[in-house]
C-alpha cells in the first residue's frame, strides 16, 4: 500500500470515494507495528489491492468495491485507518459488525477528533460531501482565540493563531468555519479591546485542489515511526543492524590512522578504494550493506565518496580485484598496484595473434571457411559478391 505524503491528499480520497458510493465504512486506530498485519488481513478478506478498473468490473456484476486508507496521527507512532465499501455482495457486510453509513449523524466518518465528513447544501447543485471540523474542535480554536485576544500586551498571540487557522485545509465546509470563527474574534475584539487598533479581518485558507501527491510505501513509514523518525522524510532510514554498524564505525575510525593524504581529483575514489580495499572485505564478511560502506567512507574521506549506490557497488568490485604491494622509494612508502589477471584478459591471451591481411590474389584462389569446395574467380567481382 503507498501512503500519500500530505494529510490533505487522503482527505480527499475519502471523501472522492464516498460521493461514488462507498458509503459504508469501519473504521480505528491500530499502533505502527500492526498496520501491515492489518492490511494483510484486509487484503485476504476483501481484496483491497484491486486496481480501478478491477473494482469497477466487480461493482458491474454486483460485488461491493472495498477500499482501504490509512494515514499516521501527528505526534504518535499510531495509524488512522478506514475501510470502506459500497451497497453489494461482499464478506465485510458478515464480518464487519461495527459497520456505520456515512449519512448515519451518529455513525459519521471522522478524522480522529479534528474533522468529519457531512453533506452540505449547495444552491446549484446537489448537496455535496465535505470535510468540515467537529464541534469539539470549533470549540477549542474559541478558547484559543478568546485567550489570545485577552493577551493585551502585544498582539502576536492572536496573530499566531489566525495564522494556524489559514493553513487549515481549505474545504468548503472548513472555509465556512473559519470564517465564522472570524466574526466570532472580530466581536470578542471589539469587546475586550475597544481602545486598541481596528480589527484587520485575516485572509481565509485556500481552496482544495485535486492533484497527484506523492506517496511513500507503507513499510516503510513504519520502519521510520518505529525507529523514532517522522514519518515522511528524506533522511536515511536507521535500521537496527545499521544501527550496530554505525558504532562499529566509529570504532574503526578512531583504531585505523594511516597517516597517508587524502588524495584529491576523479581518481580519488578509486585510490582510496584500493587503500581500503582490507578493510572493505571485512565489512563484506560481516555482512555489511554497501549503504554503510559508502556512508562509513564518506565519514572519513569526504565528498569524493558522495557517489550514487550502485557507481559505488561498481567501483568496489574493481578495487577488489587489485592488490595493494608496499613499495620502499627511498624513505617515502609508496602503493603500486599489481592488477590481477581476471578471466576476460586469460581468454584473451588465448586466442591466436590476428593473421596479416590476404592479398587478392590469394582470396582469388583461396578456400572459404565453410564451403569446402576451391573458388576461382575468372574476374574481379563486386565487394558485396566477395564479403
Amino acid at each position: 500500500m503507498q501512503i500519500p505524503v500530505h494529510k490533505t491528499s487522503v482527505m480527499q480520497a475519502i471523501q472522492s470515494a464516498v460521493a461514488r458510493g462507498y458509503v459504508w465504512h469501519v473504521s480505528g486506530v491500530v499502533s505502527a507495528e500492526k498496520l501491515l498485519a492489518l492490511e494483510e488481513k484486509f487484503a485476504k478478506r476483501y481484496d483491497i489491492g484491486l486496481s480501478r478498473w478491477q473494482r469497477c468490473r466487480q461493482r458491474q456484476k454486483g460485488a461491493a468495491g472495498v477500499r482501504f486508507f490509512a494515514y499516521p496521527e501527528q505526534g504518535t507512532t499510531r495509524f488512522l485507518w478506514w475501510l470502506l465499501f459500497t451497497d453489494g455482495e461482499n464478506a465485510a457486510f458478515q464480518r464487519e459488525h461495527g459497520r456505520r453509513q456515512v449519512s448515519d449523524q451518529y455513525g459519521r466518518l471522522s478524522w480522529g477528533t479534528e474533522f468529519e465528513l457531512v453533506q452540505l447544501p449547495s444552491l446549484k447543485a446537489k448537496p455535496t460531501w465535505s470535510w468540515r471540523m467537529t464541534q469539539e474542535r470549533v470549540q477549542e480554536w474559541q478558547g484559543e482565540i478568546q485567550a489570545a485576544i485577552r493577551t493585551t500586551r502585544s498582539d502576536d498571540a492572536i496573530k499566531a493563531v489566525m495564522a494556524r487557522l489559514v493553513r487549515l485545509p481549505g474545504f468548503k465546509g472548513v472555509r465556512q468555519q473559519v470564517f465564522e470563527l472570524h466574526g466570532f474574534a472580530k466581536k470578542d475584539w471589539g469587546r475586550i479591546r475597544r481602545k486598541a487598533n481596528s480589527w484587520k479581518p485575516p485572509a481565509r485558507p485556500g481552496y482544495v485542489r485535486f492533484r497527484s501527491d506523492e506517496t511513500v510505501p507503507a513499510d516503510r513509514v513504519v520502519q521510520r515511526l518505529l525507529v523514532g523518525q517522522t514519518p515522511f522524510g528524506t533522511e536515511h532510514v536507521i535500521s537496527k543492524q545499521e544501527s550496530s554498524e554505525e558504532e562499529t564505525m566509529a570504532a574503526v575510525n578512531a583504531d585505523r590512522k594511516t597517516g597517508l593524504p587524502i588524495p584529491r581529483g576523479r581518481d580519488a575514489c578509486r585510490v582510496l578504494l584500493i587503500r581500503e580495499a582490507e578493510q572493505i572485505q571485512t565489512f563484506i564478511a560481516e555482512r555489511w550493506s554497501y549503504e554503510s560502506i559508502r556512508l562509513w567512507l564518506l565519514d572519513r574521506y569526504g565528498k569524493a565518496f558522495d557517489i550514487p549506490l550502485p557507481a559505488f557497488r561498481e567501483r568496489v568490485r574493481r578495487a577488489l580485484q587489485v592488490r595493494t604491494v608496499p613499495v620502499m622509494k627511498g624513505t617515502a612508502e609508496a602503493i603500486q598496484t599489481v592488477p590481477i589477471v581476471d578471466q576476460a584478459e586469460e581468454k584473451k591471451n588465448e586466442q591466436p595473434e590476428k593473421t596479416r591481411r590476404l592479398t587478392w590474389e590469394e582470396k582469388r584462389a583461396g578456400r572459404f571457411p565453410g564451403s569446402g569446395t576451391a573458388v576461382v574467380h575468372n574476374s574481379k567481382p563486386n565487394r558485396d559478391e566477395l564479403y
